[in-house]
């Protein structure tokens, strides 16, 4: 089948995607050893740097300047996997070597479980929620910022106080960066604008489907199945990740804060099984579809009622559980791509994209690479939902053709039956 210059914006796109995510990685940079950090040789006019490698540990420990050797423990890393299973709150210390040209420094943060409160040569200079040696003396929270601090000499004494009773993991699956404050405070700002955009144009791209689902005379699910899908993610590009709403938000609760990350999960997973099977139901299997249904029920319901120190706990699960449903929809886009349906190829690139998306997702998430690039993924998934929607509309038969072409009438936007789907 012959592409159109639409098409073929597409693949340009896809490759200039991947191409990003090959070339967009930050410099090889020093590593923290044995709570050492050797700075001296670094420029920090346009790169950060992580603060990764073997900080000094203090278990059970909540110090400002610890005096005693601590053990050498991997950072970040949760606890659990860096040899301690049943400790809960802790304190980590690292050296820093600083170059003669370093002026104004900020420290990028992500999110820590579930607590932590950080010093630079015994001052405070940022915090998130109140660490503590037990669950009543501790509050969770989830904020990433960019914090700049002030300091004198070239060397730098970084104590992080941590502590979690309210999550399963402890401890850290992304490091801290440590760069100019300008440069951080540049990136922060973008990734908080890409992510505010891709809310919005999701939600109003959920929104444009539901008024097509109600005016139009044949109401098709598959229609508002797919306004649901947009609009749950809309809600997830801000409850999750840099977890944007907090910035406007500061006092939401956590535990809700939580839920709403893991519920709107579940329900995309549901909306995206619905959405395959109603888009190609001849290719799709009802027996599969059922049992992924019922499986997201059941997290959803148990999101629910129990502390999220629970059901954290099976983020593994819920992982394999998504990338099966992103295998099946998959396997239902080919078989229909066999049969040649209509709208079928931008499936075909939206989940090329969606599985590149998704794997580096699941890397970095999991600690075995520390690049995440914000931009790229929010700019990734609205291409996504994009081509999925140009797809539904070819089997609205809003728009004509194989997919190749396609026009739009009056006629076709409101419907002229009650067929059903």
């Amino acid at each position: 089948m012959a592409r159109n210059p639409f098409q073929k914006a597409i693949i340009f796109v896809l490759l200039s995607a991947i191409s990003g995510f090959l070339h967009a990685q930050p410099a090889k940079s020093p590593k923290v050893e044995n709570g050492l950090l050797d700075l001296r040789g670094w420029d920090f006019s346009n790169q950060k740097v992580p603060m990764a490698g073997t900080w000094n540990f203090y278990e059970n420990e909540l110090a400002i300047n610890p005096q005693n050797p601590g053990k050498p423990t991997a950072f970040p890393e949760v606890l659990s996997k860096a040899g301690f299973a049943k400790v809960q709150y802790g304190t980590y210390s690292v050296h820093v070597l600083l170059p003669a040209s370093a002026t104004s420094l900020a420290f990028e943060i992500p999110q820590l479980y579930s607590s932590y409160k950080l010093f630079v040569n015994g001052d405070l200079v940022a915090e998130n929620g109140k660490p503590g040696t037990s669950q009543n003396g501790t509050t969770p929270q989830w904020m990433p910022q960019v914090k700049a601090f002030t300091y004198s000499g070239d060397t730098l004494n970084i104590t992080l106080q941590l502590a979690n009773f309210y999550h399963y993991h402890t401890g850290a699956k992304q490091p801290i960066y440590l760069g100019a404050e300008k440069v951080l405070k540049q990136q922060d700002d973008l990734a908080t604008k890409s992510n505010l955009p891709e809310c919005l144009a999701l939600f109003v791209l959920g929104a444009a489907f539901l008024i097509i689902y109600y005016v139009r005379q044949e109401k098709k699910k598959i229609t508002l199945y797919f306004a649901l899908l947009c609009i749950s993610w809309s809600i997830r590009s801000v409850f999750s990740n840099n977890y944007v709403i907090i910035d406007f938000v500061p006092n939401f609760d956590w535990a809700w804060m939580v839920r709403i990350e893991y519920i709107t999960l579940y329900s995309m997973l549901i909306r995206t099984v619905l959405f395959f099977s109603r888009l190609f139901p001849k290719e799709s299997s009802k027996m599969i579809k059922h049992i992924f249904v019922i499986i997201n029920c059941t997290f959803i319901v148990e999101t629910l009622v129990m502390p999220p120190v629970f059901f954290t706990r099976w983020i593994a699960l819920y992982l394999i559980i998504a990338a099966l449903v992103l295998i099946h929809s998959s396997v239902i886009t080919i078989r229909a791509l066999i049969k040649e349906r209509a709208g079928v190829w931008y499936l075909v690139f939206s989940l090329v994209l969606a599985l590149i998306l998704f794997s580096y997702d699941m890397v970095v998430f999991e600690g075995y690479f520390q690049y995440y690039n914000v931009f790229l993924f929010s700019m990734g998934y609205l291409v996504i939902f994009i081509l999925m929607s140009i797809a539904l509309l070819y089997h609205l038969r809003i728009f004509r053709g194989d997919g190749a072409a396609g026009t739009l009438t009056f006629d076709d936007l409101y419907g002229t039956g009650e067929e059903k789907d």
